[in-house]
This record gives C-alpha cells, structure tokens and sequence, in this order.
C-alpha cells in the first residue's frame, strides 16, 4: 500500500509538469498539445492501475474507474487523430476525473 501512495504521489506531482510541455511550434506553455495530452494519460492510467490494486475497491468503484478510463483513453486517441483545442480540453477533463475519483476515494478510506 506505501508503494501505491508514493506512485501517487509522483504521479500528481509529475502530471502537471507534462502538461506544460509544448510543441516546437508553439508559443505558450499554457496550452496542451496532443503529445502533452498523451504522455499525461498513461501517467493516470497507471494511477488507475495502482487503485485497482487494493482489495477493498468495490464492484461499482471498479467498474466507474473502468468507464472513465475508457472515456479517457478514446478521448486521447481522438485528439491524437483530430487535434484541436475542444478535443485536447475534453481529453484533459476527463484524465481530471480520474484523478477525481482516485482521490475523492482515498479520502474516504
């Protein structure tokens, strides 16, 4: 359970910063670019797969993770595909639930 928490962690500490990476292209940091937007889902990605570790998680809690990670995943692989900003804005949404969920959860316990 410490080795989940401290992927967690980092996982948190180190999403943010892949955010602000840019394309060459590009003249502002505050803007999230489709590989950005990539290399940010499988940091939640493996968040979820580290949740889904602990015993306790619930039928409802895993399959609710199941479906928002597979929202997110199609979402990445559209903006991927079709890059512009509403693409990239829903794909970011949705990996923020997902963090969401993750932490509202370990609040709980």
């Amino acid at each position: 359970m410490k080795k989940i928490k401290c992927l967690f962690v980092l996982a948190i500490l180190v999403t943010p910063l892949l955010g602000c990476q840019i394309d060459q292209n590009s003249n502002s940091y505050d803007k999230p670019t489709s590989h950005s937007v990539a290399l940010n889902y499988l940091f939640v990605h493996g968040m979820c797969v580290g949740y889904l570790q602990n015993s306790s998680i619930t039928k409802e809690q895993f399959l609710a993770l199941a479906q928002l990670d597979q929202q997110a995943k199609l979402s990445v692989v559209k903006a991927l595909t079709h890059s512009n900003s509403a693409n990239l804005e829903q794909a970011q949404y949705l990996m923020k639930q997902i963090i969401a969920f993750i932490s509202s959860d370990k609040q709980d316990h």
